[in-house]
């Protein structure tokens, strides 16, 4: 049986990554994004996944951040606080 070359994430790990930025900042959540949502070519690889944080207005508070799908059980709040802050230039 051949495997994906392009694997869906694990839907515990998105889940997982929606309550971290949660914790990490309070009032905000993630809006995750597809390869189509931002023009194909701009992911670093193939098999990535991308999100943003949004405040509760709506209103992004990150750039785009790029992850292996396959690291999200890995992540910590503080993984996500380091990565918006990297996002944002800081």
């Amino acid at each position: 049986m051949k495997r994906h070359a392009n694997p869906k994430p694990d839907k515990k790990g998105l889940r997982h990554l929606k309550r971290l930025a949660q914790e990490a900042f309070p009032g905000c959540d993630i809006q995750f994004c597809s390869h189509g949502d931002l023009g194909g070519h701009l992911a670093p690889r193939v098999c990535t996944l991308a999100f943003r944080l949004v405040d509760a207005q709506g209103k992004f508070r990150s750039n785009v951040i790029w992850v292996w799908p396959q690291t999200l059980k890995n992540w910590t709040a503080a993984d996500v606080r380091h990565a918006v802050d990297r996002s944002n230039g800081k």
